[in-house]
C-alpha cells in the first residue's frame, strides 16, 4: 500500500467511525427509558466520535484526522468530546476529580471518603448529531476528492 492509498484508507476509517457514533446516537434516540445500557451506549458514541481525532498508527506514518470547519458552538462541543474522551470516558485522569480523601476510624476499625468536584458533563444526543452530520458533510465531499487523485489499476 501506499502513503496515498494509506491515508484514504484511514481517510474512510475516520468516515465510518462518525458513522458509527451517529448510527449509535440515532438508536438512542428510540430509547424510552433510560438504562445503564443506554449510558453506556452514549459514552461509546462519543469514543467513536473521538477516535479519528487521536493517533493513527500506520506503516507510512501517524496520522489523525484535522478538525473540520466548525460554528463556535460546534467547535465547543468537539473540544468538550476530546476532553471527556481524554480524561474521563477512555482514561481516568485524578487530576480533573479534584478529589479529597478523609480518613477515619471508628472503633478501632480505618474507613474512608472520597469527594470530588466530578460532574460528567456529557453533550446533549442532538448536539452530538449536529456535530456528526456537519463534519461528515464536508468529509463525504473531501473522500471523493481525495478518491480522484489516487492511480487507478485499468
Amino acid at each position: 500500500m501506499t502513503p496515498a492509498q494509506e491515508d484514504f484508507v484511514h481517510y474512510v476509517e475516520c468516515i465510518e467511525s462518525l458513522n458509527r457514533a451517529w448510527s449509535i446516537l440515532q438508536d438512542l434516540g428510540t430509547v424510552e427509558k433510560p438504562s445503564a445500557l443506554q449510558a453506556a451506549a452514549f459514552r461509546f458514541a462519543l469514543i467513536q466520535y473521538a477516535r479519528p481525532y487521536t493517533r493513527s498508527d500506520g506503516i507510512h506514518g501517524r496520522r489523525k484526522l484535522t478538525v473540520p470547519q466548525l460554528s463556535p458552538h460546534l467547535a465547543a462541543i468537539h473540544n468538550q468530546i476530546l476532553d471527556l474522551r481524554d480524561q474521563v470516558l477512555a482514561h481516568s485522569d485524578l487530576t480533573i476529580m479534584q478529589a479529597y480523601l478523609h480518613l477515619h476510624s471508628y472503633a478501632g476499625k480505618p474507613y474512608y471518603t472520597i469527594a470530588s468536584n466530578l460532574a460528567e458533563a456529557l453533550p446533549s444526543r442532538d448536539a452530538v448529531i449536529a456535530l456528526i452530520e456537519c463534519t461528515l458533510d464536508q468529509m463525504y465531499v473531501e473522500r471523493d476528492r481525495r478518491l480522484q487523485s489516487l492511480p487507478t489499476v485499468a
